[in-house]
């Protein structure tokens, strides 16, 4: 009986090397699906459409050039699509603010009180709202004459439309800057770089300075882009390439046995996915939502 031991030893090492083979054929027979229903998938899920609309109504503002019983160089010139743009000029069916310059600030009636901090720059604001509640992509705001007035832009998370009053209200300022003075007095699509939010609004507040200007500035809309849906996170799905998986990898002709086993088990890459599973390969945005507990 002992003389059949080494025999069996060998056979039972074949048999072993066989069904690993195996099930790593049809391991990797399961990738190959698996993947290709991840591509389809991908290629099934619907993109987010870009909304984009113009102001539906003016809210509120600080003042405007125009009388209330008239529609000339008032804010009310700002709902709706472009009545002047891409023309260039002086035209009454924009809106238009009471002040630009410093003969504001340097008449006898000006107040010689200043309550702001230095870092606020605002002087007059228009708020605008827009008929659905989207996530910002983009803010263009066509102006026709003086352009370079505008020095804030807030979004906030109340929508002026909805039936139900909201638990809190929150303004947040997606873009800011100093006052400027544009190089040409000619009309422009100003489109600044402004900030994501993590909410969607259909509100909007433009906050203007225009101590620097030679002129009144005059604004004919403000198209808004967004999303009806929350951006989310990129997240990128690693893809294994089949051609790197050498086929032969377990065969006889390649020495592999129960050493070359063992050595690819105890190998320092398979030792530093057992300890961290690759944790630092993952994306940032992942790695601090996990460090936060959100991967809990």
């Amino acid at each position: 009986m002992s003389s059949w031991f080494p025999m069996l030893t060998v056979l039972s090492m074949f048999y072993y090397i066989c069904l690993r083979r195996r099930a790593r054929l049809a391991s990797r027979g399961e990738m190959i699906n698996s993947r290709r229903a991840i591509e389809s998938n991908s290629r099934a899920l619907p993109m987010s459409i870009e909304v984009v609309q113009y102001a539906k109504e003016v809210l509120d503002f600080s003042s405007h050039y125009g009388s209330e019983n008239s529609m000339s160089y008032t804010m009310w010139n700002l709902a709706g699509p472009p009545n002047v743009y891409p023309s260039s000029g002086d035209f009454t069916q924009t809106a238009v603010f009471r002040t630009y310059g410093n003969w504001w600030h340097q008449s006898s009636s000006s107040s010689a009180f200043k309550r702001t901090s230095p870092s606020f720059f605002s002087l007059d604001y228009v708020e605008l709202a827009f008929e659905e509640p989207v996530y910002p992509t983009a803010i263009h705001i066509l102006e026709t004459y003086h352009p370079g007035s505008v020095v804030k832009i807030l979004a906030c998370s109340a929508n002026p439309y909805s039936q139900t009053p909201p638990a809190e209200v929150r303004w947040e300022t997606i873009w800011s800057a100093e006052p400027s003075r544009a190089h040409s007095p000619q009309a422009r699509q100003f489109t600044p770089c402004i900030k994501e939010i993590d909410f969607p609004t259909n509100l909007l507040r433009l906050e203007t300075n225009s101590s620097l200007l030679d002129y009144y500035s005059e604004l004919d809309a403000v198209e808004l882009h967004g999303v009806k849906e929350k951006p989310m996170l990129s997240l990128k799905i690693a893809t294994i390439d089949m051609s790197d998986l050498d086929e032969d990898e377990y065969d006889d002709e390649d020495g592999c046995g129960i050493d070359c086993l063992t050595n690819q088990f105890s190998s320092s890459s398979l030792r530093d996915w057992t300890s961290n599973g690759y944790f630092d390969k993952l994306p940032y945005e992942v790695r601090l939502q996990m460090s936060r507990g959100g991967g809990k």
